[in-house]
């Protein structure tokens, strides 16, 4: 029974010490090539890859990796793939303050010929008023962080 406890309690840890990393890698992934493909290795090689807020991510990472890519279909194609990805992740999880935030964060920063901005003034209104009940500090402090960034 304790070596069970210490396996849970270890692959916790491990878990959120992921999700910390991809945090912040996230935040520079639009910056440049390199560090949107450390992102996509990091999510490519994370333990956890069932994780519903993981695969919030990962459709974030096609987005943003949309950036790089001069070929108009591969865009589309990648377009495609993370909207899948992060629409999914959030209705399998619709009260997830964090992949909220990710479709608001992304959408804020997609041109708006490509008609994904539906969700942007109401996943606003969502996350600032659930931030407060979000128990883990790290990541109440990463969207806040985030949010005061993209709305200035």
């Amino acid at each position: 029974m304790k070596s069970l406890l210490l396996i849970i309690l270890l692959n916790l840890s491990s878990y959120n010490s992921d999700i910390n990393t991809i945090r912040k890698l996230y935040l520079s992934a639009h910056t440049n090539e390199y560090n949107c493909n450390n992102l996509g290795k990091k999510l490519t090689f994370i333990e956890d890859n069932t994780s519903i807020l993981i695969k919030g991510y990962e459709g974030c990472f096609y987005f943003i990796k949309c950036k790089f890519i001069n070929n108009p279909i591969e865009k589309l194609i990648y377009f495609r793939k993370g909207k899948k990805l992060l629409e999914t992740a959030i209705k399998e999880d619709p009260k997830s303050v964090e992949l909220k935030f990710l479709r608001y964060s992304i959408q804020k920063n997609l041109p708006r010929f490509l008609s994904y901005h539906d969700n942007l003034e109401r996943d606003l209104n969502f996350v600032n008023a659930n931030i407060t009940s979000i128990n883990n500090k790290e990541e109440q402090k990463f969207i806040i962080n985030s949010l005061k960034s993209i709305t200035k």
